[in-house]
């Protein structure tokens, strides 16, 4: 018998030998995950959210090394109580690879007292994590709840739930959980109320940018990195959504969310669908990395030091804010900040990392599709997919647009700019004011007729599948043509030699009708709650909110409570409103099998 052999042997006896208490052990493993899981997550919420002393801190780190010993623990007895433990390795590559990283911890503490990442990770947040094993256990629970709401899909395909129900439930309790966060001690320099900070929450998750407190100063550096975090969550949480429902299913019976999610991207088959889906995370990380180098290169040597920041961090959060579209900044008058308001090359950075995040998905997959093929580079544009031709044609116009009315519409009020400043401010607003929210310029000094603008602009919106808010580009040009073509008499309606199909001008115009309903409805209680507050500023404040954008005539931080309220229901609206309704709508009518009679109607 060979020595593999014995081998083998010797593991089917001890197998055997573990079946009657297999049930049993593994039953006691995954309670025994909850009960740790609970205890390490609060103790790592009162170790960031509360003032620490000696006896706490020892206190805090004794649970963090049990929970990494009990994981530890827990893997191996996994392994030995698999028949294959090869197998089971693979299988199960997350959990082996943070094994290694956790024993690779405890060994490095048990020979040198300390870990050297500490003082690297330290010295980049300037947040004294105490020892790395803290990071490293949060990162195995995010990556174990991803986990889990995978394993979990198939059975929420079994409920009776639909998935416009489930978005609005991962917004809502992603906002709870914002606002639980950003009211601990440790988030604020002096206390926050609860209505200010469910607003800040909510702006974060529905990537906004409105702010009833200064993000700059009233909050803390652990503060804003709760709030980047939930940037990022709610910048792809509508996509990650639809990821969860049409990647991680596997059973036949939700190929009902599959249909849904492929109808939502326009995709002609689900696979690629599912292809879009999985490459969204890929882009997110990739554009935001280079985003926070390049911005990191742009600030220069005026760059406005705030208390408690580096250039570093300031690139990350500008870049992820930028990216999905939340108009969030560390400066008190974000970016027109002396000593970043005339950067033109950050100026440059934040536009396209705005643009690149608006345009969608989808149309960023095509894009990167196309310019694979060398061949295909001179005329890159004629092998795009209509959506993405739509999607580019429709935002460079709207883009031109506004730079131009920008360009003659705003006071010069500074003659340390110069005219190609001018139209780096005209474009980069142009791009922000569609739903990102960031500004160079004070937005109180606008003319009446550039607030119009701006107004039409941030009504349009960004794209389909993307981090921003509106109506979307596609809507717009679809009604566009489909008017244009109405009042010649032409009976289809036709973009880019393609014919729009009936049911799809017929859903842009439900998408604006809502829409439009849900505006007039939020401004009327605005201008109820706030009788002293110009109407225009209102109507601008509340488009705003809808929107998504998070631009300001200042009014925010004054607005009563009720006022407040009322703009954290537009923004959650805005935010996933036109994807609800989309929802809703792509779902198949019930056929009749009869029609009534014509009637003619007298139209305008």
């Amino acid at each position: 018998m060979s020595r593999r052999e014995k081998i083998q042997l010797f593991r089917e006896r001890i197998n055997l030998h573990l079946f009657s208490s297999k049930n049993t052990v593994l039953s006691i493993l995954t309670w025994g995950t909850l009960v740790v899981s609970v205890a390490a997550l609060a103790a790592i919420v009162y170790f960031y959210g509360f003032p620490q002393n000696a006896v706490s801190l020892r206190f805090v780190h004794l649970s963090i090394r049990i929970s990494i010993w009990f994981y530890i623990l827990k893997y191996l007895i996994r392994i030995l109580y698999d028949f294959h433990p090869g197998h089971f390795i693979r299988d199960n590559r997350l959990d082996s690879i943070i094994f290694v990283f956790l024993l690779a911890e405890e060994i490095l503490v048990a020979l040198f007292g300390s870990n050297l990442l500490d003082t690297l990770f330290s010295g980049w947040t300037n947040i004294p994590v105490g020892t790395v094993s803290i990071l490293l256990v949060q990162v195995y629970f995010l990556l174990i709840v991803v986990s889990e709401i995978g394993k979990a899909a198939v059975k929420l395909s079994r409920l009776s739930i639909s998935p416009a129900k489930l978005l609005s439930v991962s917004f809502l309790l992603l906002i709870a959980f914002g606002t639980g966060m950003l009211m601990l001690p440790e988030m604020t320099t002096s206390g926050i109320r609860l209505i200010d900070a469910l607003f800040t929450s909510t702006s974060a998750v529905c990537v906004t940018g409105l702010t009833t407190v200064d993000t700059a100063s009233f909050f803390t550096h652990k503060g804003h990195w709760i709030i980047m975090l939930l940037i990022q969550m709610g910048g792809i949480n509508i996509v990650a959504f639809g990821a969860f429902f049409a990647v991680f299913y596997r059973d036949s019976s939700s190929i009902k969310y599959q249909s849904l999610i492929k109808d939502l991207l326009d995709s002609s088959e689900m696979s690629k669908s599912r292809s879009i889906l999985r490459s969204i995370i890929y882009f997110s990380l990739a554009i935001e990395a280079v985003g926070t180098l390049l911005a990191y290169l742009t600030w220069g040597d005026s760059y406005p030091v705030q208390p408690g920041h580096n250039k570093l961090f300031s690139s990350l959060f500008h870049a992820i804010s930028a990216f999905n579209n939340a108009g969030f900044s560390l400066f008190p008058n974000n970016l027109a900040q002396e000593g970043v308001r005339l950067s033109w090359g950050l100026h440059g950075v934040i536009a396209l990392l705005v643009f690149l995040g608006g345009i969608g998905f989808p149309v960023l997959q095509d894009l990167t599709a196309v310019l694979k093929k060398r061949s295909r580079w001179l005329h890159f544009y004629k092998y795009l997919q209509p959506t993405s031709r739509i999607t580019l044609r429709t935002s460079l116009i709207l883009i031109l647009f506004g730079a131009v009315m920008f360009y003659f519409f705003y006071p010069v009020q500074s003659s340390d700019v110069p005219a190609g400043g001018r139209i780096m401010q005209g474009v980069f607003h142009s791009v922000t004011a569609r739903t990102a929210g960031f500004n160079t310029v004070d937005i109180g000094q606008m003319s009446e007729v550039l607030l119009f603008v701006f107004m039409i602009l941030m009504f349009i919106g960004a794209s389909p599948i993307s981090t921003g808010g509106g109506i979307k580009t596609t809507t717009f040009a679809v009604i566009m043509r489909s008017t244009i073509q109405g009042l010649r008499g032409s009976r289809n309606v036709e973009i880019m030699h393609h014919t729009i199909k009936p049911a799809l001008i017929q859903r842009a115009f439900s998408v604006v009708v809502m829409y439009t309903a849900f505006f007039l409805v939020g401004t009327l209680l605005l201008s109820m709650t706030e009788p002293d507050i110009p109407l225009s500023h209102l109507i601008f404040e509340d488009i705003s909110a809808l929107s998504t954008v998070g631009l300001s005539m200042g009014i925010t931080a004054n607005l009563g409570d009720a006022a407040k309220a009322i703009l954290v229901l537009s923004m959650f609206i805005g935010r996933i409103g036109s994807i609800t309704i989309i929802l809703a709508l792509i779902r198949k009518a019930p056929t009749a099998s009869y029609t009534y009679s014509h009637a003619n109607v007298t139209i305008g």
